[in-house]
């Protein structure tokens, strides 16, 4: 593990009664295990930025990982955005974090993986001052939860030995990625099926799909029994995602089309989806991650709550979020399996399929700082 940039800055913020005096921004590069292959691209390395807010008293941790072709953002450039944020809020008084983060939110144009970096540290921050968990600040209990694990584009062959190593960790649901060749993920499709042991999964392929194709896949994910398909297709095109979901048996879940409240409404709307996949990283943070499950929860929509690459920091903010709101009925929060090192312990545990969150304020994220 090795941080490729670091910079302490004096900030200066107040929010509600906590200060804010310096924050540490680091940009770390770690190696995965194994490559992370979806129909997007393929995934070498962890390069997140991690970010901590220091009050004097208490510490506040954030972090900021993304896939380049979800979110825009390359590494470096979430990097110099969280430093640009800091700095120019320097000095400001808030009201409270609502207010605060409406001023993140306006700073810069886009760029959620940085905001969610800031977002998630001062959350982290205010509920370490006040002595209580994230979850429980949400509105949630401390609760285990199963989370579906991955496995990557291959071959029919690599993908069964893939399923093999998920049934050693006693994996519960699996999800399965597609949306690059259809002709072969069928083919994957029905072997995995045949080998799950009563296993639940899905697929998932990143907006890989045409409608024909899609209609394909769709087809052979309702003969095997699959919980949903999500993502078939381009995020904007939510025409053919509505065809679809008309012409086709299976719950059609989407993710890269779900941003922020507004685009849950236009989803209802345009009648293409079923289900959504909320990730703290596309939403800008905890916070308007929770305002979008709440939009979807009025509209009886369930949701799952996602992840990218991620630490256990990253994972143990989604945790809370997801145990927050009755309409989350699905996790996805398997990113810090593959990161050589973790740069944090603690935020939480897997066994057998799920994820247990540690008890304490906050995340309850212990830095590894040796590490950094």
């Amino acid at each position: 593990m090795t941080h490729i940039r670091k910079e302490t800055i004096e900030t200066d913020i107040k929010i509600g009664d906590t200060n804010v005096a310096r924050a540490n921004v680091v940009l770390l590069n770690v190696p995965l295990t194994e490559p992370f292959k979806i129909s997007l691209g393929t995934v070498y390395d962890y390069s997140g930025t991690i970010l901590e807010l220091d009050s004097g008293n208490e510490s506040g941790f954030g972090e900021g990982s993304t896939i380049q072709e979800i979110t825009g953002e390359v590494p470096a450039a979430v990097y110099e955005t969280v430093l640009q944020i800091l700095k120019q809020l320097k000095g400001n008084r808030y009201l409270g974090v609502e207010e605060f983060l409406e001023d993140v939110y306006k700073s810069v144009y886009s760029s959620p993986t940085a905001k969610n970096a800031v977002d998630m540290a001062v959350h982290d921050l205010i509920t370490k001052s006040i002595g209580i968990h994230l979850t429980n600040f949400l509105g949630g209990g401390l609760k285990s939860i199963p989370t579906s694990l991955t496995i990557g584009l291959g071959s029919v062959e690599e993908s069964l030995r893939s399923l093999d190593e998920l049934k050693k960790i006693k994996t519960r649901i699996v999800k399965v990625k597609v949306g690059k060749d259809a002709g072969l993920d069928i083919k994957r499709i029905r072997a995995i099926s045949e080998h799950l042991d009563g296993r639940d999964f899905y697929v998932d392929a990143n907006q890989g799909y045409k409608l024909r194709d899609a209609y394909r896949v769709a087809q052979v994910l309702r003969d095997t029994g699959a919980l949903f398909f999500e993502q078939p297709m381009d995020k904007h095109n939510l025409q053919d995602l509505r065809l679809l979901r008309r012409q086709s048996d299976i719950p059609i879940m989407l993710d890269e089309s779900i941003s922020e409240p507004f685009d849950v409404v236009n989803a209802i709307l345009n009648e293409s989806a079923d289900l959504i996949n909320v990730k703290l990283t596309k939403s800008g943070g905890i916070r308007k991650a929770f305002k979008t499950l709440v939009t979807a929860q009025s509209y009886g929509i369930d949701a799952m709550v996602g992840c990218m690459v991620e630490s256990k920091l990253g994972i143990a903010a989604s945790l809370s979020v997801a145990s927050s709101l009755s309409n989350v009925k699905y996790t996805d929060l398997d990113g810090f399996h593959s990161i050589s090192r973790q740069p944090f312990d603690g935020g939480l545990e897997y066994e057998s399929g799920v994820n247990t969150p540690a008890t304490g304020t906050g995340l309850a994220c212990i830095p590894v700082k040796e590490r950094w």
